[in-house]
């Protein structure tokens, strides 16, 4: 497993798209991900999600999704 580094002064590519505030998933940079092990195999993540002003970093539904081992999995 890969740790990820600790930096508190990450900020996260925001941006406003019909009047809601929108981050970009923290695997967009697997560097400073907290949970680059959920990221896509290849590649980086490009998925945005709604968020609130007082949010500072935001996971994505695909790899949050990634972090859940389904029935047969066990």
């Amino acid at each position: 497993m890969q740790m990820s580094k600790k930096n508190k002064g990450t900020i996260w590519k925001t941006k406003e798209k019909e009047g809601k505030l929108m981050m970009i998933c923290q695997n967009s940079n697997p560097e400073l991900s907290k949970y680059p092990q959920w990221g896509p195999r290849q590649g980086i993540c490009e998925e945005w999600s709604e968020v609130s002003k007082n949010t500072t970093a935001s996971t994505c539904h695909r790899c949050a999704s990634r972090s859940v081992k389904l029935p047969g999995q066990l």
